[in-house]
């Protein structure tokens, strides 16, 4: 849709730069014709979205295009797992099918501002949250069944068992990404410790 926009809105710029030429200035046809090209050109490339993860163009970044690529799979494992969340119509299911997605969302939220620290969240960001999402749309799919056989109502039970785990799975993820700022804030609250003690020992 937004390359459409694109195209529209570099073509209309472009047929009105070649009618205020030709029709106004009264300028040769063919010139006016190749400034209305250059004109689409131009702007097609002017208004070409940049982009970025943490501020940064994806094209500036080492390994930009593999990074965006791994974020949108996520955003996309994210929006079946919301999509998913909605249609759930137990209530224990669907409080641990939002707590998976709220995770997943500080994940990538945190993600996109530490871009250093994608490739360490790959498998996260390729199996885990992909098998999250692909459980609970088979979940929503079993329930829209209707069937109450022994093995669908087996399987509904373990994939519902399963939620807990995955989201204790996602929590073990978000804390190893932040381990470096979690040593930095223990490392603060130590010399602060020290400060302290040293200031209690001043007469």
């Amino acid at each position: 849709m937004r390359e459409v926009s694109r195209m529209l809105a570099a073509a209309l710029a472009a047929c009105a730069a070649f009618l205020a030429l030709f029709f106004a200035l009264r300028w040769h046809i063919a010139v006016c014709a190749l400034l209305a090209v250059g004109v689409y050109f131009g702007l097609y490339f002017l208004l070409k979205p940049v982009r970025r993860i943490a501020g940064i163009a994806v094209e500036d970044l080492p390994g930009g295009e593999e990074m965006q690529a791994l974020l949108e799979e996520a955003r996309q494992d994210l929006d079946r797992i919301r999509q998913a969340e909605a249609r759930i119509d137990d209530p224990a299911v669907r409080r641990e099918a939002q707590a998976l997605r709220e995770t997943g969302e500080r994940i990538l939220a945190y993600l996109h501002k530490n871009p250093e620290k994608i490739r360490s969240a790959h498998q996260f960001l390729t199996y885990t949250l992909d098998t999250a999402g692909k459980l609970l749309a088979r979940y929503v799919e079993f329930r829209a069944t209707g069937l109450a056989t022994p093995e669908v109502q087996e399987i509904l039970e373990r994939t519902a068992k399963s939620l807990p785990v995955l989201h204790a799975a996602f929590e073990r993820q978000f804390t190893r990404l932040m381990q470096g700022e979690l040593l930095d804030v223990e490392a603060d609250i130590e010399l602060l410790r020290k400060m302290l003690a040293m200031e209690g020992e001043q007469p």
